[in-house]
């Protein structure tokens, strides 16, 4: 019965899917001062059609400013972004591709095609574009968030347990964290840092007035009762 319990956990989803980069345009080819404004432009406009739901007029955008500059790497990384939102994750990785073959230092582009590795269930190709985003950008919280929910579906408990706690080291306010690191301490036998840590996602919950969180937490605080 207590290896039942200890099995019966899922994790909370905490961070953003997707990381957009800075509004620069990228000149990586020869151009004219009036093409460089004429793909900035463009640029801007479908990032602006992205947050306005218009997504499959953004791609027309990003597609004209690429053809205008075929070695535009941020516009490959948000067109990128806009596929995996319309639902065509293996346009979008090819897209994050293209990003980091014109700009292998673009730390978004590798976060973002983890992401949708890891939504594809290609859990050891995540963790290392997971891993190469930290390396380019050791403070990106999104991939220690996402890297710890892959770690530990893949039985790296003690991994996962590290990157929330990394998570929480720069933003101590994140109750799914501090339950997603009780849950794995929960299933490490770790009952006193579970307790602890699963305090305080109910205290964030209940501050936020997050009833389904709060209800959850306390559904394991239980079971770490029994």
């Amino acid at each position: 019965m207590k290896q039942e319990i200890y099995k019966a956990i899922s994790l909370l989803g905490t961070f953003i899917i997707l990381s957009g980069t800075s509004f620069a345009c990228t000149n990586n080819s020869p151009q004219t001062s009036s093409n460089s404004e004429k793909v900035e432009n463009l640029y801007y406009q479908g990032l602006e059609k992205v947050k306005k739901g218009n997504l499959k007029e953004a791609v027309k955008d990003f597609d004209e400013a690429l053809r205008l500059n075929p070695k535009y790497a941020e516009a490959y990384n948000n067109r990128g972004n806009t596929y995996f939102v319309l639902g065509d994750q293996q346009q979008a990785i090819q897209n994050y591709n293209q990003a980091l073959k014109f700009n292998p230092n673009l730390a978004e582009a590798y976060y973002n095609r983890g992401y949708a590795y890891h939504r594809l269930g290609q859990t050891e190709k995540a963790i290392k574009d997971y891993n190469e985003t930290l390396r380019l950008n050791p403070n990106y919280l999104p991939a220690y968030g996402n890297r710890a929910i892959v770690r530990s579906r893949l039985g790296d408990n003690q991994g996962a347990i590290e990157d929330y706690s990394q998570v929480l080291r720069f933003k101590p306010d994140i109750a799914e964290v501090y339950y997603n690191r009780g849950a794995t301490r929960f299933q490490l036998r770790d009952k006193q840092g579970a307790l602890k840590d699963l305090q305080k996602a109910a205290q964030i919950f209940s501050k936020q007035k997050n009833k389904t969180g709060y209800e959850k937490t306390q559904q394991l605080l239980s079971k770490l009762a029994q």
